[in-house]
């Protein structure tokens, strides 16, 4: 065997060594429940009586000016799909997460 294929084994057996002797990282032990619920609680009041009266103005303000020819009816759609985000993004996240898991 040449000299440079004898290097390259040990530095394969060497690596293999390592991987198998090294202990798992411990990233699976942090603790996220505290972060987890303040931003559940910011999600809740950004979904709640606030922005469904935002958007509840946004549609009659858009609508109205869209239909007088003030603004375009592309605005319209950018309210609507922005209403569409804000209150079917916990659905969307949770077929997200089922599709990937």
């Amino acid at each position: 065997m040449n000299t440079s294929y004898r290097q390259i084994a040990f530095l394969l057996a060497a690596c293999a060594f390592a991987l198998a002797v090294a202990e798992p990282a411990m990233a699976q032990t942090i603790n996220f429940s505290k972060a987890e619920a303040v931003t559940t609680g910011v999600l809740t009041t950004l979904r709640g009586a606030f922005s469904t009266a935002f958007f509840g103005i946004a549609f009659v303000v858009t609508g109205f000016m869209a239909a007088f020819n003030r603004i375009s009816w592309a605005w319209v759609a950018l309210v609507v799909v922005g209403a569409f985000f804000v209150f079917a993004g916990p659905a969307i996240v949770a077929n997200l997460r089922s599709a990937f898991s």
